[in-house]
């Protein structure tokens, strides 16, 4: 089963987000990485076993719009206790293992195409989930898995589209591009919604640009550190870089770290 779901991720290097500066561009960058296509066929599979179950009612409906209300808070808790999760103790060790490694490597080079997308070995789980419980709860249950599966392929989407080079337009998709930014350049404990701002509101981590101070990890999950051939550091974070300026105070503006390939707009 492991080697299986291995073929299903194939290695990169799968380039950069940074390099896609058209919505055309995007959905077919998008379609080719080997890791978002698993996650449309787990979410297929779990609607087609849900639409076995029989018509969509009333109930599914009211499901559905709980659900939708539900799914900021969903993605905030996730976001923040599992893939931002920091080895130390049992419950920290396991959620780093599980996930807050593979999103350090994103944090350290955000527009690197291969950590972006949700992996094959935690889609192919869930889906297995989904499935179970669309073929054997009550429809309502099934629904509330295909719910949580558009939820996750949204969540996929957004964040791809966020690191891509096309400018945001439309008010609320600004918002949500502008706060994952700062949650990357500013600051990684604020702003942790990516397809709704609705939970760092209500829970209080979406303040303004400079209310809060620049992290010594914005940009790096390691704390910024870059080397030379030779192994030696070349910067720390707070002095100033290669190009003589603050790093960290660089990445609050919007601009790449050293381990970031893509260059940004400001935020």
């Amino acid at each position: 089963m492991g080697r299986a779901v291995a073929r299903l991720d194939r290695p990169g290097p799968h380039g950069s987000a940074a390099e896609v500066t058209t919505m055309p561009a995007a959905l077919r960058r998008f379609l080719a990485h080997p890791r978002p296509p698993v996650l449309l066929g787990a979410v297929g599979a779990v609607a087609a076993v849900r639409a076995l179950r029989g018509p969509v009612r009333r109930r599914d409906a009211v499901t559905a719009a709980v659900c939708l209300g539900v799914q900021p808070f969903v993605e905030w808790g996730v976001h923040r206790g599992l893939l931002h999760a920091r080895p130390g103790g049992r419950l920290g060790s396991i959620g780093y293992q599980l996930a807050g490694y593979g999103h350090e490597q994103h944090h350290r080079d955000p527009t690197n195409l291969d950590t972006m997308f949700l992996r094959p070995r935690e889609v192919t789980a869930g889906a297995a989930a989904g499935v179970a419980v669309a073929a054997l709860a009550p429809p309502a249950a099934g629904t509330v898995a295909v719910c949580f599966g558009l939820g996750a392929l949204a969540y996929d989407w957004t964040h791809f589209l966020i690191h891509t080079g096309i400018r945001p337009s439309g008010r609320y998709y600004r918002r949500v591009w502008h706060g994952h930014r700062l949650h990357h350049y500013r600051n990684e404990r604020y702003w942790l919604g990516v397809t709704s701002p609705i939970a760092d509101v209500v829970l209080r981590t979406s303040p303004t640009r400079d209310e809060v101070p620049v992290s010594p990890t914005a940009l790096g999950a390691s704390a910024l550190v870059a080397r030379n051939d030779r192994g030696e550091r070349t910067d720390r974070p707070g002095r100033p870089g290669r190009r003589g300026r603050d790093v960290r105070t660089a990445g609050a503006a919007g601009t790449t770290g050293p381990r970031a390939r893509g260059s940004y707009p400001p935020v």
